[in-house]
């Protein structure tokens, strides 16, 4: 049984809930989401010349086809711009900045705003282009005033120096490679002799190709380039690989997916807040907000009956252990110091997953509603479980 205040506080996160749920103008709430998540998501900043296959690699990284032809970046200086994954509400954004080799063009103002957005530096550099000064110049003064910034090192277009009527090794084996090819790759990686930083870059063969060039993959390499990049920003690259998990599917299921994926960054962010209670009543409100968007992508409104309806798919001891797990994480922030520091981690790791469940849930409850069908509960459970698996074995 609850205490009197038991009973209120779930009643006044029942009311965040419902507020966000049940909204019909979310313009003023999604600019807040969004400038929320800007704030909060790591910056890979990209660095290379113009066609060295920066926007190839974002492709192929977000799973999204507009990136390779340039759509959906937002300008943000004279030469930099972000494309940000998802646009409404980024878990992880590209920085990128063109035009370093034209001529009497001054980079300066444009990198100085760039350093101060990002959080690691992806080098893009074409493999058949030994001139690389342009880039070269404004890494050296990034790594020496940020030397604790990861770098990695992407050496695109592989296949220009293979032989006449070769394709891609089936085992990528840098000690059996064309002598041509290890020449151009290892020429490139002496230019890195000396950069300041404190750590080692990453060096990354890759080769991202069109249908039509007769390259099989076209994204060769992809898993390697994910793992770097993995490494040094886990809960991003986690959000990345999830959220393009169906690459196959329908385009407002993809859509869809981003979404919960973003939701599921900034729910992790809301648990990590260290004041006891505070975190779960952002939470809650966040839980709507996300349903709310999520039936807007299917095209269907929410209604008590239909909320309803959804909520017992889940099953109330779903929503019941959250709820007592959660609890206990907030109370363990009431011990001062070391208890907030423990029940931030724990918190944050069981938003995360709550929120990547319910999500996941939705879609195929949603997806049910929007055929004019119900979804099948068991099918609504087991999304929900083996999300919330997942994420939390991520955090484990």
């Amino acid at each position: 049984m609850f205490a009197p205040s038991g009973l209120r506080r779930l009643g006044q996160l029942w009311s965040e809930v419902k507020a966000a749920l049940f909204a019909t103008d979310l313009d003023a709430s999604q600019k807040e989401l969004r400038a929320q998540a800007r704030s909060a998501a790591p910056v890979i900043w990209l660095i290379g010349k113009t066609g060295a296959g920066k926007t190839a690699i974002v492709s192929a990284l977000t799973g999204d086809p507009r990136a390779e032809i340039g759509e959906g970046y937002q300008p943000c200086t004279r030469k930099a711009a972000f494309y940000d994954v998802p646009e409404e509400a980024p878990f992880l954004r590209f920085l990128d900045t063109r035009g370093l080799e034209e001529a009497g063009y001054d980079p300066a103002e444009d990198i100085a705003w760039c350093e101060a957005q990002a959080h690691l530096l992806l080098v893009v550099m074409q493999v058949d282009d030994p001139a690389q000064e342009p880039v070269m110049k404004v890494l050296r003064q990034a790594r020496r005033r940020h030397p604790d910034w990861p770098l990695v090192v992407a050496q695109t277009g592989l296949h220009r120096r293979y032989p006449p009527g070769t394709g891609h090794p089936a085992s990528f084996d840098e000690a059996q490679l064309p002598e041509s090819l290890a020449d151009a790759l290892a020429y490139q990686r002496g230019l890195f002799r000396g950069l300041p930083g404190e750590t080692p870059p990453v060096f990354v063969p890759v080769d991202f190709t069109q249908a039509g060039d007769g390259f099989e993959p076209q994204a060769y390499r992809l898993a390697a380039l994910d793992a770097a990049l993995e490494a040094a920003l886990p809960d991003a690259l986690d959000a990345l690989h999830a959220a393009r998990a169906d690459e196959g599917n329908d385009r407002r299921q993809r859509a869809a997916r981003r979404t919960v994926y973003a939701y599921v960054a900034l729910a992790a962010a809301a648990g990590a807040v260290p004041i006891p209670l505070a975190g779960m009543a952002g939470l809650a409100a966040m839980q709507g907000a996300m349903l709310n968007r999520l039936a807007r992508r299917y095209e269907v409104e929410w209604t008590p009956s239909l909320f309803g309806a959804f909520a017992g798919s889940l099953g109330v001891g779903t929503i019941g252990w959250f709820g007592a797990r959660y609890l206990v994480a907030e109370a363990v922030k009431l011990v001062p110091v070391l208890g907030t520091a423990a029940g931030m981690a724990l918190n944050a790791g069981t938003a995360a997953a709550f929120t990547a469940g319910t999500g996941e849930a939705a879609l195929v409850f949603l997806r049910g509603a929007r055929a004019g069908q119900s979804a099948p509960p068991e099918e609504v459970r087991q999304a929900y479980r083996e999300a919330f698996r997942a994420w939390r074995a991520k955090r484990a």
